[in-house]
C-alpha cells in the first residue's frame, strides 16, 4: 500500500493506514513525483504515516535496499 505525498491527494488516508499496519501489510512513503518540486511534500506523505501510528518497521522503505530486496523476496 502507499502514502503518496501529494497534497491534494494523500491517497492512504491515516484511518486505512492504520488498518494496513495493523493487519501486517508493509506500506511504503511515495514522492510519486511528476515534478522535482514535488520532493518537497516528503515530509506530508511522513505525516500522514506518523498519524496512522505506522512504526519503521511497518514502512518497507525505511530498510536500506539490501533489505529491501530481502523482504520483496518474502
Amino acid at each position: 500500500m502507499e502514502v503518496t505525498t501529494q497534497l491534494a491527494r494523500l491517497d492512504l488516508s491515516y484511518v486505512h493506514g492504520r488498518f494496513a499496519g495493523e493487519a501486517g501489510v508493509k506500506v511504503v512513503v511515495s514522492s510519486d513525483v511528476h515534478e522535482v518540486a514535488a520532493l518537497d511534500y516528503v515530509d506530508f506523505g511522513i505525516a500522514q504515516a506518523r498519524r496512522a501510528w505506522l512504526t519503521a518497521e511497518q514502512v518497507a522503505n525505511t530498510r536500506t535496499w539490501a533489505q529491501l530486496k530481502k523482504l520483496m523476496k518474502q
